[in-house]
């Protein structure tokens, strides 16, 4: 087996064209998950305007926040109908209110109302520029999500992936619905493999600019950016410690490939695993006391754990003969991993001692690089199912799959933490 067995399987991947503008197409499944119907009612409007909208209304920025969530059925109706929503079970409604504010922004006042009621459950305010609407309405639905479920949203989260850009592939980071796209890296050379800093700050990433894979970091902000670890010549697989912000990876040194842990800030990196097979794409647990990887050593690719200081290392996957880039659930019940089946790739997750295997896709083309939401309640990953490689979300029981690009070619979709102040209120143990 050769020792880069995932550089050769990743950079054969066809990557095409980059596109400014998204559409999503949804492929319903059935949600083996307990849901909460919810009405959603269009947001009033300034009598005698019309706003221009630069993509949907905020009604339908709602619905689709509420229906990515995984924890919804959306009752949409044209206004508050009491008897329809009533039938439907839909205890709550979201609607709003749009006015005209100063410095041609707006005022946009969100509310949830209970249905029966009527009463006032939650409102949120906020003065925005036309082009920065849906940014509110990510914040409120958010808001609504932990109101009702006691959980944080993932609606106000980005993702980061690879896309082909004037025939180089090239990081660009987005929303976490796929609008608001933007690039990142600008290089000649091939850019891959990106991660989210701990902060949601910077973006570790893979680059071919020396002519050899290394990691560097790069300021989402500012653009401002820096090789890590150069001490070895190559490096690749980041995996940012969801606790301390380390980065695990793997680099090639005297000829095999390793595992290693370093401090971005610092450069000093330490050595973990001590194998002669070939160690790459490392995951954190999210309590970061274990870590899941890939490894060769049986002859193939297959999903090995080991205690985040190297120690008791054991075999996770049995099931298959080529499984590969596995992600630990931030709930820490499961994980995601992709697995060969006939010659195409597809996603399964996984209980973490190996059993309860669970097959999410199947009979649509290639699907791989699976990255799970902060709440763990969503996977975004990539799939050629439509001709060309494109990123799709869907919920972890691999219903209601969500495209969120369109044109082009893009693959290697990561999903970024929480905003800081959400972790600091899991970490106080107030969600």
């Amino acid at each position: 087996m050769n020792k880069l067995f995932p550089f050769v399987f990743f950079l054969s991947m066809a990557i095409q064209v980059f596109a400014s503008i998204d559409t999503i197409a949804v492929d319903v499944g059935i949600s083996v998950f307990k849901t909460m119907p919810i009405g959603v009612v269009p947001f009033t409007e300034p009598s005698g305007t019309s706003l221009d909208w630069p993509d949907e209304k905020p009604h339908e920025v709602a619905e689709r926040d509420l229906n990515l969530s995984g924890r919804f059925e959306i009752i949409s109706v044209p206004k508050f109908d009491l008897v329809k929503l009533s039938r439907a079970r839909a205890k709550f409604y979201v609607t709003g209110k749009i006015e005209k504010a100063l410095n041609n922004k707006i005022k946009i006042d969100c509310f949830l109302y209970a249905t029966q009621s009527k009463d006032l459950i939650l409102a949120e305010s906020y003065t925005v520029s036309l082009m920065d609407f849906r940014k509110a309405v990510h914040q409120f639905i958010d808001k609504v999500i932990y109101q009702l479920w006691g959980v944080h949203g993932v609606a106000s989260t980005k993702l980061a992936w690879v896309s082909k850009i004037d025939g180089v592939k090239q990081i660009v980071v987005a929303d976490y619905d796929g609008f608001h796209r933007r690039q990142l890296t600008f290089d000649s050379t091939i850019s891959m493999m990106p991660v989210w800093s701990h902060d949601n700050e910077r973006i570790i990433f893979v680059s071919f600019r020396n002519n050899k894979p290394q990691l560097y970091i790069k300021d989402v902000a500012t653009g401002t950016q820096k090789r890590l670890f150069k001490k070895f010549e190559q490096t690749f697989s980041p995996a940012v410690n969801p606790k301390t912000g380390e980065i695990l990876f793997s680099a090639i040194s005297g000829g095999k490939t390793d595992l290693y842990v370093g401090d971005p800030e610092t450069q000093q990196s330490r050595r973990l695993s001590f194998l002669k097979s070939s160690q790459t794409s490392p995951s954190w647990s999210p309590n970061s006391s274990e870590i899941i990887f890939t490894s060769d050593r049986g002859g193939s690719p297959q999903i090995y754990v080991m205690n985040s200081d190297g120690t008791d290392m054991r075999r996770m996957t049995f099931m298959g003969r080529y499984n590969e880039r596995a992600s630990w659930a931030p709930t820490g019940d499961r994980i995601v991993y992709t697995s060969m089946d006939d010659g195409k790739m597809n996603i399964y997750t996984c209980a973490i001692d190996g059993s309860d295997i669970v097959q999410l896709t199947s009979n649509s083309g290639n699907n791989e690089r699976p990255s799970w939401s902060p709440d763990g309640m969503l996977i975004a990953f990539s799939s050629n199912r439509s001709g060309s490689n494109q990123i799709y979300i869907m919920r972890r029981d691999g219903s209601n799959v969500t495209r969120i690009t369109q044109g082009g070619d893009n693959t290697a979709p990561t999903w970024s933490w929480y905003p800081i102040e959400n972790q600091t209120k899991q970490k106080e143990g107030k969600e």
